[in-house]
């Protein structure tokens, strides 16, 4: 009896902190920051793109994550550039001196010009290091082999051992791929490196979203070492950006793990006054999922760790060469039906602001068991706001989509659920358990508008009696889905 109380208490603690079902509150829309609609890389810009150039972030060859940077080249008397922003962001606060520092990328090249008379000729990935104060400290230039017109292949362009070892550190980081003024062929790049050479990579400072494979306002990491060493393993490097699905516009982010690392795809941070939220406020976060070849019963044989979650994330720091900053964060893993596949579904968390804060970004993380297909889309922000339960118009009649805490709560063995439609609508209301199996349709039909009240006698659509436990119930109407627990305790 007391590992019955302790288990059924902690579960009960995990769901009420933890909201990891499909949800609609009351809320304010602060900003909408989960796209993945945009036409550049994260970190990546169009440097120079003259007339016959043509720079793309394409799909047609890629090393990893579904995208490489492009350069078709065919006139001359002008280079082109893909140029990166600052690389020292987000983690570290500079790339380290003193430090046997690797870099590169991946390149594979087609009919490019061979055997170059000069710079104006050639092809190269380039390094450009800034100090504190914005001096320069040097340049690592790294030409693209040019022996031949078509590689066989991505080929590795790296630096060669010591040959850039910082006399400072590097506040600012600057990676470019170039075709020279009289430079022609065609060009990929991907996978661009930066890690201190031995067994601790990191000690040169993180570099990020040097796979290319997500849009602007992105981030990843990807196993063993963050995919800045090239090293990419358990399925995370088949992370992409893709349009086999969408729930909003035409692209989607795609993740397929083997389920042995962790790996995540998380926004940048924002300042608080760029979401308009302060200390003390609670703010949603909400992502659109569509799930295919899941193992359903993976959850009850190994836990949270067979999950997709969402992390919320509060920074103390805010800006390039702030440090990651991170103070507060939780996996919170979401509850997704008992189902080998589900269609798009909105599954939202909340997170109070604490104080100390400055920034607050998420991240999309399948966790270390985690088999599956999985598409996100369309994550948005929402500042959550009070507004009274029940609002009713002029005659009484309700204004809003309303879903009650179930009274009594826990309950043995009934229990009364109230809602209210504000208009002419398909209803549902239906109970799930904890694995999001359906046990009980308690509605299940056209209602106008108006306050309606159920009662679940604890029994299933069989008539039998269901055990002692936690247990959802969904009202569905329209678009909207408002879910709340309950507990029925024999």
């Amino acid at each position: 009896m007391k590992k019955y109380f302790i288990y059924f208490f902690w579960q009960l603690f995990l769901l009420l902190f933890l909201i990891t079902v499909p949800s609609v509150n009351p809320q304010s829309e602060i900003n909408s920051i989960g796209s993945f609609e945009q036409n550049l890389p994260s970190y990546w810009t169009k440097g120079n793109e003259p007339t016959g150039a043509t720079l793309s972030w394409t799909t047609d060859e890629f090393r990893s994550m579904g995208r490489s940077l492009k350069i078709e080249k065919t006139g001359t008397g002008d280079s082109a550039s893909w140029i990166s922003e600052n690389m020292v962001d987000l983690w570290s606060p500079k790339h380290l001196a003193n430090v046997d520092i690797n870099v590169g990328a991946y390149v594979k090249t087609m009919n490019v010009n061979t055997n170059p008379a000069n710079e104006d000729e050639m092809w190269w990935i380039s390094y450009a290091f800034y100090d504190s104060a914005g001096e320069f400290i040097g340049e690592t230039k790294l030409p693209i082999d040019q022996s031949t017109a078509t590689s066989s292949g991505w080929i590795a362009d790296t630096n060669g051992v010591g040959e850039t070892v910082l006399p400072v550190d590097s506040w600012r980081t600057i990676i470019s791929f170039v075709a020279g003024s009289n430079a022609t062929g065609t060009v990929w790049a991907d996978d661009f490196l930066l890690y201190a050479r031995g067994d601790k990579p990191w000690l040169a400072g993180q570099n990020w979203n040097t796979a290319v494979g997500v849009p602007t306002g992105w981030f990843y990491w990807l196993p063993p070492n963050g995919g800045n060493d090239g090293v990419l393993s358990d399925g995370f490097e088949n992370t992409v950006i893709t349009d086999e699905q969408a729930y909003d516009g035409n692209y989607s982010l795609k993740f397929d793990p083997a389920g042995t690392h962790d790996g995540f795809v998380g926004t940048v941070k924002y300042p608080l006054d760029s979401l308009n939220v302060a200390v003390g406020d609670t703010i949603t976060v909400s992502v659109w999922i569509k799930g295919e070849n899941l193992l359903p019963d993976s959850v009850a044989t190994v836990g949270d760790q067979w999950s997709v979650a969402i992390t919320p994330i509060l920074h103390n720091t805010y800006g390039n060469n702030a440090g990651w900053g991170e103070f507060w964060s939780s996996d919170i893993p979401l509850v997704f039906p008992n189902v080998v596949s589900f269609d798009w579904t909105q599954f939202s968390i909340d997170a109070g602001i604490q104080a100390g804060t400055e920034a607050f970004s998420v991240r999309l993380h399948p966790l270390g068991r985690f088999q599956g297909t999985v598409y996100c889309d369309k994550l948005e922000i929402k500042k959550k706001t009070t507004i009274p339960v029940g609002v009713k118009n002029e005659k009484g009649l309700p204004v809003s989509y309303e879903l009650s805490q179930n009274f009594p709560n826990p309950f043995n063995p009934s229990t009364t659920i109230n809602y209210s439609v504000p208009q002419h609508s398909d209803v549902s209301l239906v109970v799930y358990n904890i694995l999001g199996s359906k046990i009980r349709t308690l509605v299940n039909n056209s209602q106008t508008q108006g306050n309606y009240s159920v009662v679940w006698n604890g029994k299933d659509d069989f008539g039998n009696s269901v055990s002692s436990g936690i247990y959802f119930y969904a009202l569905k109407a329209g678009d909207i889905s408002i879910v709340k627990k309950m507990i029925l305790m024999k």
